[in-house]
Order: C-alpha cells, then sequence, then structure tokens
C-alpha cells in the first residue's frame, strides 16, 4: 500500500454555483415537471399511489443491482414494479429470487417510504434521521467484507446506524487509492453536510437536481458506514426531490456506468456530469409516471366495460381538439422535420466514407415514416420495448413517426432507428427513442434457415412538452437531441464492428 498513489480525503465544501454549468435542460425539466404535475391531478388518490408505490419499486430494486447485492432481469424486474414483492408473483414468474432477496427488496421499499414520510411530517434533517435510514435500508444484511492489513478477506458483522469505525477506501480504475473521510472525522463530517445541505436547500435560486447532485457525492464522499453507503445516497438524493415535488429518481442499471463515472468525475472538482446524469435519470422518472395503473375488471360486467370504452372515446376526441394537442403536434411535427434532417445529412456522410475508401458494396438505405402513413407501424413492438428501457409508455395515439438507417454490409443488415412518440398517455409530452437491430441480411444470406436479430436500446431520451417555446426546442435544445442521435448511430455502428 505505501506505494500505491493515493487521493486524500477532502473536507466538505460549499456548493460553488460558478462552477456548474446551466443549458436548457433544467428547463425542459421544469416544464415535463409541470405537465407530470397537471397529469397526476387528473388521476384519482388512489390512483397517484399506485403509480408512487411501481416507482418506489422500480428505486427498491435497482438499487440493489447497482451493488451488485442480486441479479434480476429485466422481465421480471418489470412484473415486480407493475405487481409487487410477493411471493406468488415470484412464483408465478419461475421463482427466479429467493425468500432473501425478496426480503431485502422489501426491507429497501419500506425504507424508501419512511424516506416519504419524512418528507411529508416536515422534518428537519440530522444525522440521527441518516443513521436510522441506514439501519433500516440493511435490516436483512448482517455481514460485511472487509480485508486486513495484509489483504485477506474476510466477512464481519454489520454494524446498522452506527458510523464506520475502519477506513473504507477505494481503488480506482486507474489504480489510485481513493480516500473517504477517516473514521474519527465522519461525526463532524456529517454535521457540516447536514448544515451545508440546510444552507443550500434554503435558496429558492439553486435547482433542486444540483442540490441532489452536490448532496448526494458529498455523502458519498464522506462515506460514513462500512456498507451500504450507495444505497443510503440515493435513499436521501429521493429525500431531496421528493421535498421540492420531484418524481423519485431511479440510477438503474442501464445507467451503472455513467453514474460511477461522474461521481469519479466529480471527486475531482467537477460536478457538472453528475447534475446532467441526474437531469437525464429525473426526465425518465418523470416520464415513467405518466402511465395510469392498470387495473384488473372486477365483476367483469358488459355494461360496466361499454361505459368504460365509450368515456375513452369521448376523452380522446375532445383532447384532440385542445390546444394543448394543437401546439404539442405543431412542435412534434418540427421535431420530426429536425430528425429526418439529421438521418439524410448521415446517410450522405456514411455514402462519401465508405465511397472513400473504395468499398461500393456497401448498402445505405434512408426510409421514414408519419403519422397516417401505410408503413407507421412497422416497428411498433421494439418502439415499445425500446422506450420501457428509456423509463416511460410509449403512445402512439396522436402523433408517431419513425426515421431509420439501414446498412447492408457482408451478409448482415444494421437498422438504426429513431422513434418520436407520446410519454404516457395523454400527457403532454412527446419522446424520442432511438434502438438498432443486427440481423441476417435477407437479400445477401438466403440459405441462412434461422436469422438471428440482436436488438439493443439506448437507455436514454430527449422528451419535450406542449408548452415549451418552438424555438427552445428546434433551437436552443438541437445540440441536445443531436448528441441522443449521434451517440445511438456511433454505438450501433460499434455494434456492427464487433461482428467482423
Amino acid at each position: 500500500m505505501s506505494n500505491e498513489k493515493k487521493i486524500p480525503w477532502r473536507r466538505i465544501a460549499p456548493l460553488d454555483m460558478r462552477k456548474i454549468s446551466t443549458n436548457g435542460s433544467l428547463a425542459a425539466l421544469d416544464s415535463l415537471r409541470e405537465e407530470w404535475a397537471e397529469y397526476l391531478k387528473s388521476m384519482s388518490e388512489k390512483e397517484r399511489t399506485l403509480v408512487r408505490q411501481r416507482s418506489l419499486r422500480k428505486l427498491s430494486i435497482e438499487t440493489g443491482i447497482i451493488e451488485r447485492l442480486y441479479d434480476i432481469d429485466w422481465g421480471l424486474t418489470l412484473t415486480l414494479v407493475a405487481e409487487g414483492f410477493s411471493r406468488d408473483v415470484v412464483e408465478r414468474e419461475g421463482g427466479r429470487i429467493n425468500e432473501d432477496v425478496l426480503e431485502t427488496l422489501k426491507a429497501q421499499r419500506d425504507s424508501l417510504q419512511m424516506v416519504l414520510e419524512f418528507v411529508r411530517a416536515e422534518r428537519n434533517l440530522n444525522t440521527a434521521f441518516i443513521k436510522e435510514l441506514h439501519s433500516a435500508l440493511t435490516r436483512t444484511q448482517l455481514t460485511h467484507i472487509v480485508y486486513d492489513v495484509n489483504g485477506r478477506k474476510m466477512e464481519v458483522p454489520l454494524d446498522h446506524g452506527g458510523w464506520k469505525i475502519q477506513p473504507n477506501h477505494v481503488e480506482r480504475q486507474d489504480g489510485t487509492i481513493l480516500e473517504y473521510t477517516p473514521p474519527e472525522h465522519v461525526a463532524s463530517e456529517m454535521d457540516e453536510l447536514v448544515r451545508l445541505f440546510e444552507e443550500i436547500d434554503s435558496k429558492q435560486e439553486i435547482h433542486p437536481i444540483v442540490k441532489a447532485a452536490w448532496f448526494h457525492h458529498g455523502f458519498v464522499c464522506v462515506h460514513p458506514f462500512a456498507d451500504g453507503n450507495g444505497r443510503v445516497a440515493r435513499a436521501l438524493t429521493l429525500l431531496v426531490l421528493d421535498k421540492h415535488h420531484f418524481a423519485p429518481l431511479v440510477v438503474d442499471r442501464f445507467h451503472r456506468d455513467d453514474y460511477l463515472k461522474a461521481l469519479d468525475v466529480a471527486n475531482d472538482g467537477d460536478l457538472n456530469p453528475l447534475v446532467a446524469l441526474f437531469t437525464r435519470l429525473e426526465s425518465n422518472a418523470l416520464a415513467g409516471e405518466l402511465e395510469r395503473p392498470q387495473e384488473l375488471l372486477v365483476g367483469g360486467l358488459s355494461a360496466d366495460v361499454a361505459h368504460t370504452l365509450a368515456d375513452q372515446l369521448s376523452a380522446l376526441r375532445r383532447r384532440q381538439e385542445t390546444q394543448r394537442q394543437k401546439a404539442l403536434n405543431s412542435r412534434a411535427k418540427a421535431v420530426q422535420a429536425e430528425i429526418q434532417h439529421w438521418f439524410k445529412k448521415k446517410n450522405e456522410e456514411l455514402r462519401g466514407i465508405f465511397k472513400e475508401k473504395g468499398i461500393s458494396d456497401v448498402k445505405i438505405v434512408f426510409d421514414c415514416a408519419g403519422p397516417g402513413d401505410s408503413n407507421a407501424h412497422w416497428y411498433k413492438n421494439d418502439i415499445i420495448n425500446s422506450s420501457r428501457v428509456a423509463g416511460h409508455l410509449a403512445d402512439f395515439t396522436l402523433f408517431s413517426s419513425w426515421a431509420s438507417l439501414r446498412i447492408r454490409v457482408e451478409g448482415l443488415q444494421l437498422k438504426y432507428v429513431t422513434s418520436l412518440h407520446g410519454a404516457g398517455r395523454d400527457s403532454g409530452v412527446m419522446a424520442v427513442t432511438t434502438f438498432a437491430v443486427i440481423e441476417d441480411d435477407p437479400s445477401g444470406r438466403k440459405d441462412v434457415q434461422s436469422p438471428s436479430r440482436d436488438i439493443e436500446s439506448n437507455k436514454d431520451s430527449f422528451r419535450f412538452v406542449h408548452a415549451e417555446k418552438a424555438d427552445s426546442i428546434i433551437v436552443d435544445r438541437k445540440k441536445e437531441l443531436d448528441e441522443l442521435l449521434d451517440n445511438g448511430l456511433t454505438a450501433a455502428l460499434a455494434r456492427l464492428m464487433k461482428r467482423f
């Protein structure tokens, strides 16, 4: 250890807003939050409760997956989020998680509910509650792993709710040792962290996302507990955002690497990547709650079903005429045109690159479809699935379009697809998502009996609401949209390269 490079721990410092980059993404997030708030008002109290429980279950599952506490596949995750943490649900899905994991999920869910109750009671944050939160989150974890001075691995009891008594530094990817706050300074540093947070939280000019990112990183820097610090940090982020009336932010498995990288950059003094990531994740969280809970009809009376259908059709026709929908439709058309322009430009750019290299047999085709087109439904199932990865329900009722690039080379075909659709039903929110499919080229490999198909969805999306100014979406946020499209294509081409 003596020859290893160390990054010494630093005391908690106040937030320096001069180092925080401000752009249109936070303003766009606020517009989305307003739509979300209005959408929730249209629900019954029972529906709002069910929606919130769904969000908490997702956070409960993903916070443990981030820590590698267990592994639950995405399909089972969606079922547990929708239906709850019951043994009946697990057994119906093939019993793919054991009782210990199920109890851990329940402990984490109950702890998050405790956070919401803390906010509702308007209690002042203090270190006693943070200790209580740690104890609740880790109640099913009896031990944790430590290493002695000789590097030997040992399993020791976990002190629930107690500050650490041994250093818990970590090794970064470059081999350097990142030091967290020494045990003897934890109590004073946690007091200072809470004090500074309360000071920051009282300033209305600081955006809640910035407050949450600063507090989250500050807590991680102290690392006050022997284990479970990440879970507590994410629960405290819920506390900050719920206090300011935002949806529960979920750091999911798809963003794990981005999350760890953003924390690492913050360790070097730049909080902006973490703020940007939290902005994207909060957008996912808000969009994810723009979906009414599905409940089974009780009794199954045909008259009740008919009344429900009639009500839905009536509401559909009414909302098609609203000013909100007209505004959203015009903005969607502008974004659609921007996407198609980007795809046409990339089509020509890729053709030029292959031509310059003397490769003439690569076929690149641009295609698109909009509302009313006969081929508008081509990618519907894939769009629904990719939207789930991006964190929302895809709605094709009022406006939907897609654009694609098909690249055929060496018996393979890459389809890179971007979709523009509603995020949640009748929510006033639109989303752009991307995904890529690599499959056997039907025109070049007719001998293949069982063609393979490999699909991967982009974890991020671009969202806008009807209340945003059109110029803001197309001009001010153009870079954000272009980056989403470019990142998706870059990842798709990289995957194609690995096939050769």
